[in-house]
């Protein structure tokens, strides 16, 4: 029982466990900086009087990775598909993965889109791919974790504050009484993943609201409006028109909560998976964490698949009038 019990793969696994802990012990025993989470996006760069923040500078990233991937993926397209065999258009590798992500959307929009599916396809493939991009580049090493060195006290017009002092930025950024070096500071990352930032989802929120009173102007003309603020109602007594008055109330309600849910479920997701991994990763950091990344991965593609789903469903249902008729 022993002998199977010790066996040489065993006790390898077995003191790499132990060594894994004491080199933690070790870099814990070190003055390194706390781990600190910012609700808002800090500003790590100033183009003239505008304010880049890490998760503006992360997005540019993550729309410059996406039109490298579009380039990559269709690169080995020819621009004069008459000229070139069945056999040579067959996909392979990183084209033939983008055109299963493509079809599975695609197919998606004709189920629920029905003929409106050649509009809904561009505009929902668009934001799954840049949502899922954004969701996962947090996991990214170095995204969040490296960055500028700062004491955390709070910038005035005359300086910094610290225990109810202003000091100056040079007495700001020595260390405190008692403190020594690297304790009481923060690391002010270069690049936050783009979906915890609230402004973010908030700017995506408004994007698909927005465009889902487009489509429904586009698909029931004037009619459309019918459904916020309609008078009929009243041909058929004075009872019914106060219950259409109070459900176009409802429907207006709907349109402003259809922006807070789809901007904070987003956030909300993202953002408390990022606090889990930074508490994880400081507590009992290497291989404990790696389960939570897994977890990590699974959240931010579903994030990305229901912000898909209820963007085609809010488009879909704008281009269907009371009746239930679908407008074409």
């Amino acid at each position: 029982m022993l002998k199977r019990l010790f066996t040489p793969r065993n006790l390898a696994i077995l003191l790499l466990i132990v060594a894994l802990f004491v080199v933690s012990g070790i870099v814990g025993l070190l003055k390194m900086p706390s781990p600190f989470v910012s609700l808002a996006a800090e500003p790590v760069l100033h183009i003239g009087a505008f304010t880049v923040t890490n998760s503006l500078l992360t997005t540019w990233l993550v729309m410059l990775g996406l039109i490298l991937l579009s380039w990559l993926a269709t690169r080995r397209i020819p621009s004069d598909l008459s000229k070139v065999s069945e056999a040579d258009l067959a996909p392979s590798g990183l084209q033939n993965i983008m055109e299963m992500v493509v079809e599975f959307i695609a197919n998606l929009s004709k189920e629920i889109g029905g003929h409106w599916a050649p509009r809904f396809f561009p505009i929902v493939a668009t934001l799954f791919l840049f949502v899922l991009a954004s969701n996962w580049s947090g996991l990214i090493p170095g995204v969040g974790s490296i960055g500028w060195l700062e004491h955390p006290h709070n910038p005035t017009e005359a300086g910094y504050i610290a225990n109810g002092a202003i000091l100056t930025a040079e007495e700001a950024a020595l260390p405190a009484a008692g403190e020594e070096h690297g304790d009481g500071y923060i690391v002010v990352p270069w690049l936050r993943a783009p979906s915890t930032d609230l402004n973010f989802t908030l700017a995506l929120a408004l994007v698909v609201v927005g465009l889902t009173q487009y489509f429904g102007i586009r698909a029931l003309g004037p009619g459309y409006f019918k459904k916020f603020v309609d008078f009929s109602g009243f041909k058929q007594g004075i009872m019914n028109g106060v219950i259409g008055l109070f459900v176009g109330l409802l429907e207006l309600v709907s349109e402003f909560a259809k922006i807070v849910s789809l901007a904070f479920r987003l956030f909300g997701n993202i953002f408390a998976g990022e606090i889990l991994l930074v508490v994880i990763a400081f507590l009992i950091p290497y291989v404990v964490s790696l389960p939570f990344y897994g977890l990590e991965v699974f959240v931010g593609f579903m994030q990305a698949f229901v912000f898909l789903m209820l963007a085609l469903v809010f488009f879909n249902l704008a281009t269907i009038g009371h009746g239930g008729e679908d407008h074409h």
